[in-house]
């Protein structure tokens, strides 16, 4: 995945390709540490099918006996 990176030293701002874990890298033009920049993301379309409900998890019985048990916050 690509993330942005900014450097501590000269503000230098890149991208790299790495894994999601935690890595530290090294800016590009000065060779000192660098951490990565989180950034808010944007909207995107998610296609209907995407969604499921309900009734499609549970059967309409076991919905029911969910909607009784306290203990069960997305139930209610």
């Amino acid at each position: 995945m690509i993330f942005k990176y900014k450097c501590d030293k000269c503000n230098n701002i890149f991208e790299a390709n790495v894994s999601p874990i935690d890595v530290v890298l090294k800016c590009p033009d000065c060779n000192s540490k660098a951490i990565r920049i989180f950034e808010a993301t944007r909207n995107f379309h998610i296609p209907s099918y995407f969604h499921t409900n309900k009734s499609d998890i549970f059967s309409y019985e076991e919905w029911k006996e969910l909607k009784k048990d306290p203990n069960v916050e997305r139930a209610k």
